[in-house]
Protein backbone atom coordinates (compact mmCIF):
# COMPACT_ATOMS: atom_id res chain seq x y z
CA UNK A 1 0.00 0.00 0.00
CA UNK A 2 1.16 3.52 -1.09
CA UNK A 3 1.72 6.06 1.56
CA UNK A 4 1.57 8.88 -1.29
CA UNK A 5 -1.62 10.42 -1.77
CA UNK A 6 -3.09 13.47 -4.05
CA UNK A 7 -4.97 14.48 -1.28
CA UNK A 8 -1.98 15.15 0.58
CA UNK A 9 -0.87 18.71 1.38
CA UNK A 10 2.57 20.23 -0.54
CA UNK A 11 3.64 20.97 2.92
CA UNK A 12 2.93 17.06 3.95
CA UNK A 13 4.54 15.75 0.81
CA UNK A 14 7.53 17.72 1.51
CA UNK A 15 7.66 16.00 5.02
CA UNK A 16 7.33 12.79 3.05
CA UNK A 17 10.09 13.54 0.67
CA UNK A 18 12.56 14.70 3.54
CA UNK A 19 11.35 11.66 6.26
CA UNK A 20 12.41 9.40 3.04
CA UNK A 21 15.45 11.32 2.44
CA UNK A 22 16.96 11.25 6.21
CA UNK A 23 16.04 7.37 6.20
CA UNK A 24 13.12 8.00 8.84
CA UNK A 25 10.46 6.09 6.24
CA UNK A 26 12.06 3.94 3.21
CA UNK A 27 9.75 4.29 0.27
CA UNK A 28 9.97 1.94 -2.34
CA UNK A 29 11.74 3.35 -5.64
CA UNK A 30 8.22 3.41 -7.34
CA UNK A 31 6.79 5.05 -4.68
CA UNK A 32 9.94 7.61 -4.34
CA UNK A 33 9.52 8.21 -8.17
CA UNK A 34 5.64 8.89 -7.96
CA UNK A 35 6.22 11.43 -4.69
CA UNK A 36 8.64 13.79 -6.47
CA UNK A 37 6.27 13.92 -10.14
CA UNK A 38 3.55 15.15 -7.97
CA UNK A 39 5.91 16.93 -6.39
CA UNK A 40 7.28 18.96 -9.54
CA UNK A 41 3.51 18.71 -10.64
CA UNK A 42 2.07 20.67 -7.65
CA UNK A 43 5.23 23.26 -7.93
CA UNK A 44 4.40 24.30 -11.74
CA UNK A 45 0.89 24.66 -10.34
CA UNK A 46 1.28 26.34 -6.57
CA UNK A 47 4.39 27.76 -6.85
CA UNK A 48 5.25 31.23 -8.85
CA UNK A 49 7.71 31.91 -11.40
CA UNK A 50 11.61 32.15 -9.35
CA UNK A 51 9.71 31.20 -5.72
CA UNK A 52 10.99 28.20 -3.70
CA UNK A 53 9.54 26.44 -1.34
CA UNK A 54 12.05 24.30 1.40
CA UNK A 55 11.62 21.52 4.06
CA UNK A 56 14.18 20.21 6.16
CA UNK A 57 16.79 19.35 3.55
CA UNK A 58 14.39 19.13 0.59
CA UNK A 59 13.96 22.58 -1.56
CA UNK A 60 11.16 22.61 -4.02
CA UNK A 61 11.67 25.61 -6.91
CA UNK A 62 9.66 26.86 -10.15
CA UNK A 63 13.02 28.42 -11.82
CA UNK A 64 12.23 32.06 -14.17
CA UNK A 65 12.00 29.19 -17.08
CA UNK A 66 9.30 27.34 -15.96
CA UNK A 67 11.13 24.37 -15.05
CA UNK A 68 10.54 22.84 -11.81
CA UNK A 69 13.15 20.81 -9.62
CA UNK A 70 13.75 19.39 -6.22
CA UNK A 71 16.55 19.19 -4.48
CA UNK A 72 17.84 17.30 -1.64
CA UNK A 73 21.02 18.52 0.96
CA UNK A 74 23.41 16.66 2.72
Amino acid sequence: MTLINTELSTAELMKMAADNHQKIITLSEPERLELIALLKKRGAEELEYGQELAFEKVTLIRRVTGAVGLYFGS
